[in-house]
Formats: structure tokens, C-alpha cells, sequence
């Protein structure tokens, strides 16, 4: 390792390998950060040399550091914003021996990259061949300033879409956008695209199965030296879920979560171990034949990033729940169709994240103008669903003042106060050194050592302050008529939250407490419906006296006794969730997952659930324990719908836990919920599903490349853009209103005599089977997308 002169100004040889140390002073501390870069024709003993001295690095400067993996044409952009000063890099060819070549511009590396997968879709380097295409899957062709994306035959939409972004980040990031981006079913035989590939074939290999892929789940190796050499093993765990519990402080460990590397060392781990694993890590890369390019991220127990922690299905351990009926948290135990344990399902205890010491001074801000508002302490606890705030909460640990700060996000406070909150944040951790745990809440989601802060009394306003900018038609917006309905929801009385709801007597629910103002009148209603426990009625005594600060009387109310002017505040009475006296009492819902995304049918069940959570592409089942729910998403699959039914059944047979084994079971369809339904909810919008109605990534991004290449070609051309000129129509429709494949394919047809967007319904019954291969109601029941990419494989897009 030789050292490199201080007068450095940003040229790298690409035979070489580098070893950066950048520190700066962060309070009263240095932080810092070890960056190694890689030349492209670095040999692997240098590779190797330099991960092994960045290590020694790391420990000299007590194993502090933060270690960064750079390589050639993909720098992070922390390591190339250390070189602004100097231009930026500039990269050379050879070492340092056979130095001084000029890099030649705009000249890069043909690739080709394969995009697979139907909801975990990932993207590799594959051989540079015809023969590496196939008709199930997307193919990028990277000839650096041209781009070519290849869609199989048979791809899904996810895929498209995937490839789509990648080939956009590409052109944008990589080459600046001057690339000019290609869409082989635009032009099929290319001639340039084929001819990298080695020339034009008729390309039928299906490729490796979609739910194949799906199915590969992350593995994580052992790196120790207990047997008195370093090793580096498999670890197995069961049901392909990770759990904290598999790491060990006295060794080091790498997960490989198929598109990332992560390494980390236990706080015990030997120098031996420390020092060997970025070693073993990028043998483990060029072994398996990752891209070059891969991230391996080095961290040391006890920093641990999110993206690393979002590997682990259970990270904290579990913490019992006392409050009312038990509402579980967590993720269950992902199970083949063939073998879901329901007792195991229902038996599952709640994950909690562990929060701060209790007893703590709280500061909140509100965010207005782009800025951080002094919140009135009076309000502490209450937030608005429009508005974002940031809180500081500072603690003692032991005899150490600790501090932590939240950004909170309402649901519908705009971007710009979103943005602003983060960013005032991050402005107050800067200004106290950076010494902060911070942590992003958005409503709905709040964690349960979040809601502590404020020992039950939190509520949650309809409405806020207007977005700062100042050419938006938008305005102040509190709920001011003089009356609200809040219900009350918690697993713990420190936890509970009080949150606003439309004020409609059809929001009440018997297994709930609600909190029902009436300012107008002075009075404030604290409602206990039948099935709620003693815990929940206290809930919503405590939070009613919250909302009391007008000086109004509290009245507590039990389901079936209300005064006739509770109703008229509700305006009027109406059906609602309720239960009769002597009814087995629902208990608190429980959603769960089906899915077969994998290749089998697989539950999982989700914890702390809103309507947001109701996934469009499975089927979900809610178990209120009287009455169990089937949603079936509008994109859900056949078999997701056949195999669900039958899990219902199942699971009412096997619950064992004291319910009737006939429970009812009634289907739901997204977009039309009975009121039973959403009532379970904490919050339902009932044109949510409408606001958020699937829109294909696909097609959505194809039409803004279609249109980029219309703008790039007029700006190109000008007045003097091709023009291509029109067949005139000669053809005539037969008797039956049908005519010629020939006559539909080259637009030779009347003015108006055909739906241009559905040209293959007047092909005749005899040349549709002929052109498709199929009736034409087979082929209606194909998903949209495979309808188009069949139309544009025979020219009747």
C-alpha cells in the first residue's frame, strides 16, 4: 500500500486499486468514513489487498468508521462529492507503471441484463448472446449512448414495468440522457440489437419459471474462526424467515438478499474475522457471478442500517400485551398451502419495537411555512391529519441526557410539509451533533413507544394548516362545526389513540369505545359499546376529558342507553356494527394475506391493519371471530380466490379457540364493502379504492417514452419531420361487419368503419383462431396486457 500524493487531483488508473479516509468533525468528535475503489481492470489480488488494509484501517482508527465499497462507473455519490473541488474523477487506463492513457469518451462495455421475477422482480448481467434472451422474461441491451429494451413474449407487467425504470435510471443517472432508448416492439428487427447479440433468431426458450425465482429467499454465512481457522459456512434457519437471534457477537456474517451484499461483525469478533470478511464477501461476489457493481454495505453490531434490519423477519423480541382483548403484532410464520398450521397462525405474539425511558421532556413543533411553528404546549398530544410535525423528546440514560427525534406525517398534509418536516429534522439533529435516534411516524402507523409519549391521551384532528406555498389555492381547514367522533383504539391503556372519524351514527361499532363532542351544547359523550372492555371505556373517559377544554360535561354513555340528543348530534340514528344482548361478542379483527406471489399459497398476517394495507393483487382475510371476512382484490388470481375459500373453511374448523366451527364466512370484492366490513377499520375511505384504482407502470411509462421520442424527434427535425403518409382505405366490410387480416393490419379499411383500438374483434371467427391461435373468448379472458402484446406480435396494436 503506497501512499498517494497530497496534491491528488481526482485521476484514478483503472489497473489500480485506491484506499480513501475522509474525516471530519462532527460536535466534539471526528467521524470517519474509508472509502476502497476498484479500477475495472484491477487484479484481484489488489481487490483483494486493499478490503483486507481498509479492515486494518478500520481497527487502527478503533473500528469506528464507516466502510464503503466503490467500484469504476458506479461510485456512491458520498465518495464522488469528496472530489467536486478538484472537477470530479477522471479515470485513466493501465496502472501506475504503464499510466498517462487517456480515457476515450462516450466508448462503454456492451451489457446485457435479463429482469425477472413477479413481485420480487431483480436484474442481473447475462451472457451478451441471442441466446441468452427468452420469451418469458425482460432484457436490457447496454451499448452505452444506445439502449434496447426487450420484452418477452410472455413477461409479466411487473417485469416491464421494472425494466422500464432501470433502463430510464440508466439513460438519466448514467449517461446524463444523452441515450437514446430503443423499444424493440416498436421495431422488432433492429438491426443494431441483433447484431450485438450475434444476429436476429426467433427467440422460444420460456426461461426459468417466475414463481421459481420468487421463491429463492436470502442466505446468510457464518464467518468465525472457532475451529481455529477462518471458515465461512451456511447458516440454515427454518420457513426461509431470519431472525436477530441467528447472529452471533463473536463472529462476523454475510447476507446476500439476492440483490445486495450485507457484512456484519460482532462486537466480540476476532481480528482474524474482522479482517477476513470484506475478503470473503468479494470472493462470494465474482464466485456467484454477481454484476461488478453489487453493493456490499460493512457494518458493526450495534449500527445496523434499515435496509439490513428489513432482512429480519423478527429483529426485538416480543413484549406480552395486557390491554383489553390482545391485538397481535408481528408477521406469521409464512407456510406452504399444503401445510398452514392455523393454531400456529392464531398463536403468534406481538412484535413491538423497544422504545426509550419513560419520564422525558417533550418538544413539539408544528410544521408551517416551510418551517418549524412553536407548538402550544396546551396541544401537546393532539394532532392534526393535515399538518406535519417534528417532536424532540429528551430522556436520561442513567446519568447520560439522551434525545430522540420524530417527524410526524399526516395523512393528508401535502408534500412540500412532508419534506419540510424531514429536513427540519435532520437541521435539529445536525445542530445537536448529530447525537439523535431520529425516526419517521406517518398517521396510522404510529409505533406503540411512540403513542407512550403522551400515556393514552393522543388524538389525531381531521384538517390543518394550509401548505406553505404561496401560489396554492389552499386554506386552513379545521373541523369547526362544533362537532367530532373519535374512536378509540390501543392494545395497552399507555398506547391508545383517539382518532377522528366521519360523524355518522354508521360509524359506531359494539366492540369499541368512541368519544362523540357536541360543543355546540357544551357536552361531550364518552360511549361504551357492548362488547368493549372496562380498559377501553376508561380510554375514552380519559381522552373526552382531552377534548373538554371548553369547560363541556362529560356524560359516559353504554351502548343501547343514549339520550335521544346523542343520536341527533350523529344526525339521527342509523344501523351500525352492533351486537344484541346475549350475542357472542366479536373480538378484535385480525387480517391476514393470501397470496401465491411464490408459486404456492402462502398466509401471512398483518399487524396493525388500515385500508391501505388491503392488497389489490391477493385475497385477504379478516377474522373478526363471530364473522369472517374474504376480500378479494379486483387483480387477485383465480386460483388466490379457490384456495382462499378454502382456507376459510380451514381455518374456522381448526381455530380452537372457542368459536362456533360454522362460523359465517361472507366474500367481499374490492370497491363494494358492506358497512360490516369497513367498519373494522380505524379509518375507511370509501372512494379510496377509486382514488387508487390500478393504473399499469407499464403502459404509463410507455406512453411518456412514446412521448419523449415525439418531442426528441420534433426538436430533431423540425418542420422537417417524416411524415408518413396514410393508405387510402379501399377495403370493404363482408355482410358480417368483418374484414381481412391483410386489410386490418395495413389500416386499408374506411374512415371510421373500424375501432382502432379493437381491430381483432372484426377479423372473422375462421382468421381470428387462425392469427391467435385461440376463439375470441379465450382470448378476452387474457389479462389486458398480454391481449395488447399478442395484438402487437400480429400487428393489430
Amino acid at each position: 500500500m503506497a501512499p498517494v500524493k497530497q496534491e491528488f487531483s481526482g485521476k484514478l488508473y483503472s489497473g489500480d486499486s485506491y484506499i480513501f479516509l475522509h474525516s471530519k468533525k462532527k460536535g466534539n468528535n471526528l467521524v470517519h468514513d474509508i472509502f476502497f475503489w476498484l479500477g475495472k481492470d484491477t487484479s484481484q489480488d489488489e481487490s483483494g489487498v486493499a478490503a483486507y488494509k481498509t479492515v486494518e484501517l478500520d481497527e487502527g482508527l478503533g473500528g469506528g468508521p464507516v466502510q464503503y465499497r466503490e467500484v469504476e462507473g458506479n461510485e456512491s455519490p458520498a465518495f464522488a462529492s469528496l472530489f467536486k473541488h478538484v472537477g470530479g474523477l477522471q479515470y485513466l487506463e493501465g496502472g501506475v507503471a504503464s499510466g498517462f492513457k487517456k480515457v476515450e469518451r462516450d466508448v462503454y462495455e456492451t451489457k446485457l441484463l435479463m429482469v425477472k421475477g413477479s413481485r420480487n422482480v431483480r436484474v442481473k448481467d447475462v451472457a451478451v448472446s441471442n441466446t441468452s434472451l427468452n420469451t418469458g422474461d425482460v432484457f436490457i441491451l447496454d451499448m452505452g449512448l444506445n439502449l434496447y429494451l426487450y420484452f418477452g413474449e410472455n413477461s409479466n407487467k411487473a417485469e416491464r414495468s421494472k425494466g422500464l425504470d432501470v433502463i430510464n435510471k440508466i439513460r438519466n443517472d448514467d449517461r446524463g440522457g444523452r441515450a437514446v432508448v430503443t423499444l424493440l416492439s416498436d421495431d422488432p428487427r433492429n438491426v443494431d440489437f441483433w447484431t450485438a447479440l450475434g444476429g436476429y433468431m426467433n427467440v422460444t426458450n420460456p426461461g426459468e419459471s417466475d414463481s421459481v425465482a420468487d421463491a429463492q429467499v436470502s442466505k446468510l454465512f457464518r464467518i468465525s474462526d472457532d475451529s481455529g481457522s477462518v471458515s465461512f459456512t451456511q447458516v440454515e434457519y427454518q420457513s426461509g424467515r431470519l431472525n436477530k437471534t441467528l447472529l452471533n457477537s463473536s463472529d462476523a456474517f454475510l447476507l446476500d438478499n439476492l440483490s445486495e451484499l450485507f457484512l456484519w461483525v460482532g462486537k466480540a469478533a476476532s481480528a482474524d474475522e474482522k479482517k477476513s470478511g470484506m475478503s470473503y464477501a468479494m470472493k462470494y461476489l465474482t464466485d456467484n457471478g454477481y454484476p461488478n457493481n453489487t453493493s456490499i454495505s460493512k457494518m458493526n453490531e450495534g449500527t445496523e442500517s434499515p435496509r439490513f434490519i428489513s432482512n429480519f423477519n423478527v429483529w426485538n423480541p416480543p413484549r406480552p400485551m395486557t390491554f383489553g382483548t390482545t391485538v397481535s403484532a408481528g408477521v406469521a410464520k409464512t407456510q406452504a398451502d399444503e401445510d398452514i398450521d392455523i393454531s400456529s397462525l392464531l398463536s403468534t405474539t406481538p412484535v413491538e419495537d423497544v422504545g426509550f425511558n419513560k419520564g422525558g421532556k417533550l418538544t413539539i413543533w408544528r410544521i408551517e411555512d416551510f418551517d418549524k411553528a412553536p407548538y402550544d404546549e396546551d396541544l401537546y398530544g393532539q394532532f392534526w391529519g393535515g399538518d406535519s410535525y417534528v417532536v424532540l423528546y429528551a430522556y436520561m440514560n442513567g446519568d447520560q441526557e439522551e434525545f430522540a427525534i420524530y417527524f410526524w406525517l399526516g395523512d393528508t398534509s401535502s408534500q412540500d410539509e412532508r419534506g419540510a418536516a424531514a429536513i427540519k429534522a435532520q437541521e435539529l439533529d445536525d445542530s445537536m451533533g448529530g447525537s439523535p435516534v431520529q425516526v419517521r411516524v406517518t398517521q396510522g402507523k404510529e409505533p406503540a413507544f411512540f403513542r407512550e409519549l403522551f400515556d393514552g391521551r393522543m388524538v389525531v384532528h381531521t384538517g390543518g394548516v394550509a401548505s406553505g406555498w404561496k401560489n396554492k389555492c389552499d386554506t386552513n381547514s379545521f373541523d369547526e362545526d362544533g362537532v367530532g367522533l373519535y374512536r378509540i383504539r390501543g392494545n395497552q391503556p399507555s398506547n391508545v389513540i383517539c382518532t377522528q372519524i366521519e360523524e355518522k351514527a354508521s360509524q359506531l361499532n359494539s366492540c369499541d369505545a368512541f368519544v362523540l363532542t357536541d360543543y355546540n351544547n357544551k357536552k361531550i359523550y364518552a360511549w361504551k359499546g357492548a362488547g368493549a372492555s372496562d380498559a377501553e371505556a376508561q380510554a375514552a373517559f380519559n381522552n373526552a376529558n382531552v377534548l373538554a377544554n371548553t369547560g363541556a360535561e362529560i356524560i359516559e354513555v353504554k351502548e343501547g342507553e343514549e339520550p335521544e340528543e346523542f343520536w341527533t348530534v350523529l344526525g339521527g340514528k342509523t344501523d351500525y356494527c352492533s351486537i344484541k344482548e346475549g350475542e357472542v361478542a366479536p373480538r378484535d379483527p385480525r387480517l391476514f394475506q393470501c397470496s401465491n406471489a411464490t408459486g404456492s399459497f402462502k398466509v401471512e398476517e398483518v399487524f396493525y391493519f388500515e385500508q391501505e394495507d388491503l392488497c389489490d393483487e391477493d385475497v385477504m382475510l379478516l377474522d373478526c371471530f363471530t364473522t369472517v371476512f374474504l376480500w378479494v382484490g379486483s387483480q387477485a388470481h383465480a386460483d388466490e380466490k379457490r384456495k382462499g375459500q378454502a382456507f376459510a373453511e380451514q381455518y374456522n374448523a381448526q381455530a380452537n379457540d372457542g368459536r362456533d366451527a360454522n362460523t359465517t364466512t361472507i366474500m367481499v370484492h374490492a370497491g363494494s364493502e358492506p358497512a360490516m366490513f369497513t367498519s373494522q377499520f380505524l379509518v375507511w375511505d370509501p372512494e379510496y379504492t377509486k382514488k387508487n384504482k390500478y393504473l399499469d407502470p407499464y403502459e404509463a411509462k410507455m406512453a411518456a417514452i412514446a412521448k419523449e421520442r415525439a418531442e426528441r424527434e420534433a426538436k430533431e427535425f423540425g418542420d422537417s419531420a417524416p411524415v408518413v403518409e396514410e393508405k387510402k382505405p379501399v377495403a370493404t366490410a363482408s355482410s358480417s361487419g368483418t374484414f381481412s387480416y391483410e386489410d386490418l393490419k395495413t389500416n386499408n379499411y374506411p374512415d371510421g368503419a373500424v375501432d382502432v383500438t379493437a381491430k381483432e374483434t372484426f377479423l372473422s371467427d375462421a382468421d381470428f383462431e387462425a392469427v391467435f391461435g385461440q376463439d375470441k373468448a379465450s382470448f378476452s379472458a387474457l389479462a389486458k396486457w398480454k391481449r395488447d402484446a399478442a395484438k402487437k406480435k400480429h400487428g393489430l396494436f
